[in-house]
């Protein structure tokens, strides 16, 4: 069976990263856990070298001068380093459980871009959401339902060919690699099982205007770039006019944007009851 490379970013994580290392170091397919430090202040870099030294698989990264340079270029520093065939990208604060990345290493071959995986997403108030991919590639990148950096397993060659990740992006940083990755071939494969753990903590970065801009305008060019490579490809039927006309309209009343002039209102008002009929179905039937 192939190996996996673990790569963990961390930035001022020191009370999550261990729980993140513990939830992969046993597991006997793993061949290397890559912590990379983006210029921790809080004491994640001591943890880390700590773990180096408690565990042989575990190797430490920084940057430059140990400066900070982002999620994204931290990835691509342990992609750079990396041995494995099959990559593992783990956010420091999320954990895998038993059999994750084994049970997707029996999906994949080695012309699969990517096997993605449903997660359970843990809240600090303890309410536990399972979140569920969609099976269409297209509609699930568009409506941002396609896993998470974490619950997907990674081919690294395909990602070593498109330069890796794009250090630019301030959101949807997966969505963008995905994107790319799947305008080559659709081959991506699809793990039934919930076996990632997605911790959600509050986040200063939202209380900034002009991060939250970037973001914001981050997502929405993605979502054109989607629109118009399904216009060039002559499949920009109606259920991806659907989605597509949804998601963007729901993300920019959520987010206080402004709708772009090519949404269908009405396929939008339609996503709208779909989903507000969806919600009042689930209150009627959950425990």
């Amino acid at each position: 069976m192939s190996s996996v490379s673990v790569i963990i970013p961390v930035y001022n994580s020191q009370e999550t990263l261990e729980r993140a290392v513990a939830s992969v170091i046993h597991e006997a397919l793993v061949s290397e856990v890559l912590i990379v430090d983006d210029g921790s202040t809080d004491g994640s870099l001591e943890l880390a070298l700590g773990l180096a030294e408690r565990f042989s698989v575990v190797r430490v990264l920084q940057h430059p001068k140990g400066s900070n340079k982002g999620a994204c270029a931290s990835r691509n520093l342990g992609l750079a380093h990396a041995q494995s065939d099959w990559i593992q990208f783990l956010d420091a604060d999320d954990e895998l459980l038993p059999g994750k990345m084994a049970g997707q290493l029996e999906l994949a071959n080695s012309e699969v871009l990517f096997v993605v995986g449903n997660s359970i997403h843990v809240f600090s108030d303890g309410r536990r959401h399972f979140r569920t991919s969609d099976k269409d590639v297209w509609k699930g990148l568009i409506r941002s339902n396609l896993g998470t950096t974490s619950s997907t397993l990674w081919n690294r060659e395909f990602i070593v060919e498109l330069g890796g990740w794009d250090q630019q992006l301030q959101s949807s940083q997966e969505y963008d690699l995905m994107f790319r990755l799947v305008q080559k071939n659709l081959k991506v494969a699809f793990d039934s099982s919930s076996k990632t753990i997605i911790h959600f903590r509050e986040q200063s970065i939202s209380n900034n205007p002009q991060q939250k801009e970037k973001r914001i305008q981050n997502w929405l060019s993605l979502r054109e770039r989607i629109k118009n490579h399904l216009l060039e490809s002559k499949q920009f039927g109606l259920k991806y006019q659907y989605a597509w006309s949804g998601a963007v309209g729901q993300f920019c009343s959520t987010q206080g944007a402004v709708l772009p002039s090519q949404i269908n209102k009405f396929l939008f008002r339609a996503y709208e009851l779909e989903l507000s009929l969806k919600k009042s179905i689930y209150q009627l039937i959950k425990p």
